[in-house]
């Protein structure tokens, strides 16, 4: 292989953010890359602002799927298209902070191990904003193995120290070809689970303390999706129980997911207390359900997420908003 990094970008009516992306990721420090911009039918011209930087940087490639796949198997059909030793992706809305490629890749030959994982930051209008980073200084630059790397592995998702997301993380790319992907057509949790599936082929990993990752929040998420989310709450579950994940972590998360979808149908969607209750109440006829929160009524549920959202208006109100 001639390439050291290649970075996957999948693309899907992105043309507002595309160019500011595709900028961040070919001014790295790290010169040795290729772009490979895949395309997911976009429906505006994503496509063809890639085909410009295309045709201005020969380090950037541009595929187009004949069909709208998803995120996830978008990604996989990237892998297939990539040359390089190490594989980074980056989503088209975000961007990369200048040395983060260079970070990564000095620390993963460095300490010869299987992925690193760099710091991130949550960006709303360029501005940070302030968010709870699961992250260990005492982690950081060094070679993470046997039962502690095991421990890290076993639960992949909510204020996990291996963040959920592919981005801000280097991938070998030999191992990511030889994992076959799963049937996963859901709208939430492809991430998580293309992350377990690389965790349960490899042996040690790494942490970096560069925030090298800047993530757009807010705004990105319709309102149809949001309203079925539990559904792809719970299907995810179900799958990271099949891949082994740890059984009390994912519990706990599939209920603080519950929680989070009761506030979100409140606060961002605007439904009604009686909406919501109603809403619930075949939602907690599900045996799963019934096994995790035994005799929670759907008044009990949304009684404990008003609370919660009168102690935090104004986070709530601007979350509102910026759906």
């Amino acid at each position: 292989m001639d390439t050291l990094v290649s970075i996957i970008i999948p693309v899907y009516n992105k043309r507002h953010y595309l160019r500011k992306c595709l900028d961040s990721v070919l001014t790295q420090t790290l010169r040795d890359i290729e772009v490979i911009i895949m395309d997911d039918e976009s429906c505006d011209d994503s496509f063809e602002i890639a085909e410009k930087y295309a045709a201005l940087d020969s380090r950037c490639r541009v595929f187009r799927n004949v069909k709208n796949l998803g995120l996830y198997k978008t990604r996989y059909e990237g892998i297939t298209q990539c040359a390089g030793r190490y594989i980074a992706f980056v989503d088209a809305d975000d961007w990369l902070n200048p040395d983060v490629l260079r970070q990564m890749y000095v620390s993963l030959e460095t300490l010869d191990t299987d992925m690193v994982q760099a710091r991130m930051c949550r960006r709303m209008k360029g501005i940070s904003v302030r968010y709870k980073e699961c992250f260990d200084k005492n982690l950081a630059g060094r070679k993470i193995d046997g039962d502690d790397f095991r421990s890290l592995a076993s639960y992949i998702g909510m204020d996990s120290f291996i963040q959920a997301p592919c981005w801000a993380k280097l991938y070998k790319a030999d191992i990511l070809r030889q994992i076959d992907p799963i049937e996963f057509s859901q709208f939430w949790g492809e991430d998580q689970i293309f992350n377990i599936q690389y965790l349960r082929e490899i042996r040690s990993m790494a942490f970096v303390d560069y925030v090298g990752y800047n993530y757009r929040w807010g705004g990105a998420t319709t309102a149809t999706y949001k309203f079925s989310a539990i559904k792809d709450y719970k299907h995810v579950y179900l799958v990271k129980r099949m891949l082994g994940q740890n059984q009390q972590y994912i519990e706990e998360e599939l209920v603080m997911l519950l929680h989070y979808y009761v506030r979100s149908l409140m606060t961002e969607l605007g439904f009604t207390r009686q909406a919501v209750e109603m809403t619930l109440e075949e939602e907690l006829r599900d045996p799963v359900w019934q096994r995790l929160i035994p005799g929670v009524s759907a008044a009990d549920l949304v009684e404990h997420e008003v609370q919660h959202v009168q102690r935090n208006p104004l986070k709530y109100m601007l979350k509102r908003l910026l759906n």
